[in-house]
């Protein structure tokens, strides 16, 4: 190694160190990406030096430090699917949200929470007891006298950071920068304790040596928790690479949201018997793996905002930008998230800013490094119907659903998407709208050759072709026709999810939003759109079937079998993965769910006689309680 390396070694590591502590105590400098690379290029140059393994930050010396009984470490990452690949091999994983926050240890004592500490620098944290105190979803008490450790993530919603910004503009406080940086903030104070109330809290982890709380599967801890009352960072087990990927892709839809401060996902391996064989390292646990979109970040100066109107009716601001390149593509927009973000971080024209792409997905805004004069400015109507735009504190919206073109026409291409009607563009779709032909989707149905060739430079071989394309959408599966009328907060996943126990749509329109709940995945705010939406769209449903559209259920979707329709629940650990039994109870038609309710067939369980709440709410609601054998029984019936 040359003098250089050693040099060059030694300012990389005072870099890294230098960033370490200004990002957890929330004053970054420079954004993940750029972050990443340094420590990248002195993991190179030296994969052993001690910053990396280095671990949040030192406490302050006038704070009171609290041990950790475990180190909390950092996690190896990767931008890379293959090394994903390779990693998880053919083990089934848990994957679960990697939450942009900061890192709490909550310990219990008897089932009394009586401590909170900050991960600090990973070997000891600080006491922050006094602050947790205000956030609701934080559970006082467990449900039994369990000595446990609770690790999770405190973090902070867009829309709940948009009502922090004007209590602390109110307070006559400094304007918080971001949603990460103002929880790091706030846990340093000694003061306005109460802003904490704006935060919530995804646990993680469960730790404890009661024998109540010893698990095979790491899936069983996120139940347990879930049993608890703990949020969580919508854990799924997974069975396979594939599967992994689709839920990257599941994360990604959420990070496009921008409700929640994501930076990818952390994979870990069920068995908790691997995590104790393959250790930690000084640095990371070997069992867990988060993986990131490799981004690239830039600068440029904000010319114009322009404000345009989605299909949900949702007016939401673009930034027209000096081009820049990133990821090799030139960028000359740059999505400003939503009316509040450009309310709170006051974006304007002549406003310098930095962006990033990542995973090739829409540039986005992350902050402003020198701002332009003048302040930020709401269009008061709608851009396409003038009608007068709805502010809800965090989007302005147009309540014009009806007569919107933008919300029409966009309704229409959605459709077009979904269910795959070739060769009818958008353009073509705005020639038919100002022709007077199309208003709705069913009035692609009603379009005859005829019709098609009054379009411009449209001949009769294209006019043929449109119609047949048209035609044969009729024939669509059910799951991409319920996607194509684009309810809010759902997509083909969903709705194929929700056909696996709902069989057909007659069902699916008469089920309530506790039904939609009680399949996994489905939360109570998702389930009411969904149950909204079905309603609302009624009367279009019922005119399409009129105009000749027949959507059919995959055979994928409805197993039939010995099991059909009806809800096994699995509780406790078993003598395979949960996914196994999970499999084989939807192979024979079944429905495995999380929670025990009058609906449950039978619950499924290694010990039959066992008092958990589960088990007891079986009992009190008189459904059948089977063991393993009989699981396999029902279902070679």
């Amino acid at each position: 190694m040359t003098k250089f390396d050693t040099q060059l070694i030694s300012k990389l590591a005072d870099q890294v160190m230098h960033h370490k502590k200004l990002y957890y105590a929330g004053h970054p400098e420079m954004s993940d990406v750029e972050y990443d690379k340094l420590e990248a290029r002195l993991k190179k140059l030296s994969p052993r030096h001690p910053a990396l393994s280095f671990v949040g930050s030192e406490v302050a010396s006038s704070s009171k430090k609290v041990a950790h009984k475990e180190p909390m470490l950092s996690l190896a990452k990767t931008y890379d699917l293959a090394e994903l690949e390779r990693w998880i091999k053919d083990h089934p994983v848990v994957g679960m949200q990697k939450i942009d926050g900061n890192s709490l240890s909550i310990i219990y004592e008897d089932g009394e929470l009586v401590l909170a500490k900050t991960r600090g620098n990973g070997r000891e944290g600080e006491d922050v007891t006094d602050k947790i105190a205000w956030i609701s979803d934080l559970i006082p008490n467990l449900p039994g006298k369990y000595n446990a450790e609770i690790r999770g993530e405190l973090f902070c919603y867009e829309s709940r950071f948009v009502r922090l910004v004007h209590e602390f503009i109110d307070l006559g406080l400094e304007r918080p920068t971001s949603p990460r940086n103002i929880v790091a903030g706030l846990l340093g104070r000694k003061n306005h304790q109460h802003l904490a109330r704006y935060f919530n809290f995804y646990a993680f982890e469960l730790i404890s040596d009661h024998k109540d709380l010893q698990f095979k599967f790491e899936i069983d801890k996120f139940s347990w928790l879930s049993k608890a009352g703990f949020s969580l960072p919508a854990p799924a087990l997974l069975s396979s690479i594939e599967e992994a990927k689709s839920y990257l892709d599941e994360v990604k839809v959420v990070m496009d949201q921008d409700e929640i401060g994501l930076d990818g996902a952390v994979f870990s391996y069920n068995e908790l018997n691997l995590h104790k064989e393959l250790g930690n390292t000084a640095h990371h646990p070997r069992a867990k793996m988060s993986f990131k979109w490799q981004g690239e970040t830039a600068t440029s100066e904000i010319q114009e905002i322009i404000w345009s109107t989605s299909r949900l009716g949702i007016v939401t601001p673009v930034a027209v930008i000096d081009p820049v390149t990133l990821s090799g593509a030139k960028i000359t927009n740059v999505t400003l998230h939503n009316a509040a973000h450009v309310k709170v971080y006051d974006l304007k024209p002549r406003d310098l800013i930095e962006l990033v792409r990542s995973g090739e997905v829409i540039p986005k805004y992350l902050r402003t490094i020198k701002p332009g004069m003048g302040t930020s400015k709401f269009p008061k109507a709608c851009p396409e119907c003038g009608s007068r735009l709805q502010f809800d504190d965090v989007r302005l919206t147009c309540p014009n659903q009806e007569s919107c073109p933008a919300q029409q026409s966009g309704t229409i291409l959605n459709w077009i998407k979904c269910v795959g009607i070739d060769d009818l563009s958008e353009k073509r779709l705005g020639q038919m709208m100002d022709l007077g032909l199309v208003d709705s989707i069913p009035d692609l149905y009603r379009l005859t050759k005829d019709d098609l060739l009054k379009l411009p430079q449209t001949k009769e071989k294209m006019a043929s072709k449109l119609f047949m394309n048209i035609e044969s959408s009729k024939n669509v599966g059910l799951a991409q026709f319920l996607n194509g009328l684009g309810i809010a907060g759902t997509g083909l996943t969903s709705w194929e999810k929700l056909l696996k126990k709902f069989n057909n749509l007659k069902a699916l329109q008469k089920a309530s939003v506790e039904d939609l709940v009680e399949v996994d995945g489905f939360a109570e705010k998702s389930a009411e759109q969904i149950v909204a939406g079905l309603k609302r769209l009624a009367p279009v449903i019922d005119e399409l079937f009129k105009v000749g559209l027949k959507p059919t259920v995959s055979t994928s979707l409805v197993t039939g079998g010995p099991l059909e329709g009806r809800q096994i629940v699995i509780t406790g650990s078993l003598s395979e993965p949960r996914s196994f039994f999970e499999k084989m109870i939807r192979q024979a038609g079944g429905n495995p769910t999380s929670s025990v309710s009058k609906k449950t067939f039978a619950v499924v369980t290694s010990d039959v006689t066992s008092n958990s709440s589960k088990m007891k709410k079986a009992r009190d609601l008189g459904v059948e309680i089977w063991g393993e054998d009989d699981l396999r029984s029902a279902c070679d019936m």
